[in-house]
């Protein structure tokens, strides 16, 4: 609406001016040519004045304009302002309303007042109510009591503050005199520091010190727990020893042991060798004949012998491998010599 009004404006306003273009080119074309029988000096001042005439009326113009313009504006703030009033009033009605329903809800919740002695009475349009099972009654004596108990109470109220006051008094006494303790006890601590650092060389404990000096017990109990780690510790660096050494021996034992196992081995293929020898012997000794004879008895004797004391060699090695097995010690076997039996 708002806008229609403003376009509707500058509608009559754009006619307006054109309307002025006209007027004043048909006013120039009548203002080109001097009337006969006038003077030139004359016209020229009626022109002028003719030229302020339209001034002032182009401007009286825009003066209408203007002041149509705001008019309008004045009509359609008016209009707003009445808007406005109308919410306004609206929003008043409202906040009325809840206060008022504030009120009422305030006005249902339960209030206690405290009443004093002159303003209750117990009447009943100015009688006493005939059923008293609401109300208490006090005695006379009663209520002077409660009374008196009142004034008792400002009494002990003014005794405790009394009472406080002294205390707080004597709180900020004790805590003076306790800063100037410990302003002190700081000096004397600092003077035993340093006492201390001349004789020993170092702060001590005082009260480790005391412990000490007091749980002797301890102290001997812990002389004995050590005397005790001492002596497991002599203990186990024996048995540690004696590991070491029995292991030792076993390695020494292992070795020998090894050894006489390749002895053994080396043995056994010479006698697998020499069977095998003297097999074939025996087998070309069937053949041979004349001399060669005894010849090839000797050397099969000769060879018989062999094995038999590689046996014998054999079998002590054995008997000593099992005994090193069985007990972990030496076992010396005689030595017999290879050619012994050869001669």
């Amino acid at each position: 609406m708002f806008f229609s009004s403003r376009r509707r404006r500058f509608n009559d306003v754009l006619a307006e001016e054109v309307e002025d273009v006209f007027e004043r080119e048909e006013e120039e074309e009548e203002e080109d040519f001097c009337p006969p029988g006038c003077e030139p000096a004359l016209f020229e001042q009626v022109c002028e004045l003719r030229e302020k005439r339209l001034d002032q009326e182009e401007m009286l113009a825009e003066f209408q304009k203007a002041a149509d313009t705001l008019k309008k504006d004045q009509e359609a703030l008016m209009k707003k302002e009445k808007i406005i009033d109308q919410a306004l009033k609206q929003t008043d009605d409202e906040i009325q309303q809840f206060q008022t329903f504030k009120q009422q809800k305030l006005n249902e919740i339960q209030v206690i007042i405290t009443l004093k002695m002159h303003q209750i009475r117990c009447v009943l349009e100015g009688k006493m109510p005939p059923d008293l099972s609401h109300t208490i009654v006090f005695t006379t004596s009663g209520l002077q009591r409660l009374r008196k108990r009142i004034d008792d109470l400002e009494i002990e109220k003014d005794d405790l503050r009394q009472d406080q006051k002294s205390l707080r008094r004597e709180h900020v006494q004790l805590s003076k005199s306790r800063k100037i303790k410990e302003s002190k006890l700081t000096v004397l601590e600092a003077r035993a520091r340093d006492v201390q650092m001349l004789k020993f060389g170092q702060e001590v404990d005082l009260e480790v010190l005391e412990q000490m000096a007091v749980n002797k017990t301890a102290e001997d109990l812990k002389e004995q727990l050590k005397k005790l780690e001492q002596k497991n510790t002599a203990e186990l660096k024996a048995w540690q020893k004696t590991i070491e050494e029995a292991a030792a021996e076993l390695g020494a034992v292992t070795k020998q042991n090894t050894d006489k196992l390749e002895r053994v081995a080396e043995l056994t293929s010479a006698q697998h060798r020499l069977e095998r020898e003297l097999n074939g012997t025996q087998s070309r000794m069937v053949v041979e004949v004349g001399p060669s004879k005894e010849k090839m008895k000797a050397e099969r004797e000769q060879l018989v012998s062999l094995v038999k004391l590689q046996a014998r060699e054999m079998e002590a090695l054995k008997a000593e491998i099992n005994m090193l097995r069985r007990k972990g010690g030496h076992v010396y076997t005689p030595v017999v010599r290879r050619g012994a039996g050869t001669q």
